[in-house]
């Protein structure tokens, strides 16, 4: 009997202690099959692609694009690669004195502090993350924010200053 009242204690003292914390603070585990559900299009949809392929243009004739056959490189070199974020399959969210610490496995971590720092703008509350940062290159917006159903949806919005913006999605299940 002493052993049930002190494991419903011990329950009701974490249950209480999450719920004055952050939903955010966690292990997270990607679900891939409803974040394939989620992904948005970022296709660059152009009439050439109907006729077999995708193809880049490198070639105009008469200010007409030329399909080449051949195709862009995703990444080339000296330019910055997908943040970190995008790269793992599970990270963890650690709440610090005034910061966060997101561990991504098998990529890196990285430290969130409100408000400007180390070139990026931050901001959260017990659901939601929100960062900014923009560089020579590109501008890229990061958000985190925990569903009613539990679940986390990671969504980065990647906006190269010569391209087309692209969008990404991806939901977590806690580990």
């Amino acid at each position: 009997m002493n052993r049930s009242a002190l494991a419903l204690a011990l329950c009701f003292g974490a249950c209480a202690a999450q719920a004055g914390g952050i939903d955010l603070v966690g292990a997270w585990t990607l679900n891939v099959e409803r974040t394939e559900a989620v992904q948005p299009d970022n296709s660059t949809s152009s009439w050439w692609e109907g006729l077999g392929g995708r193809f880049s243009t490198s070639v105009t004739v008469g200010g007409i694009p030329v399909p080449t056959g051949g195709r862009n490189p995703q990444e080339q070199i000296g330019e910055p690669g997908s943040p970190q974020m995008l790269r793992c399959r599970s990270f963890t969210i650690e709440q610090l004195e005034d910061s966060l610490l997101l561990t991504y496995e098998s990529v890196g971590s990285e430290v969130i502090k409100p408000g400007p720092y180390r070139g990026m703008r931050s901001q959260w509350n017990s659901r939601k993350l929100t960062s900014n940062y923009e560089s020579t290159t590109r501008k890229v917006k990061r958000t985190l924010e925990v569903g009613k159903d539990g679940r986390l949806l990671m969504s980065v919005t990647i906006n190269p200053r010569k391209g087309k913006t692209r969008r990404f999605k991806r939901i977590f299940d806690r580990a």
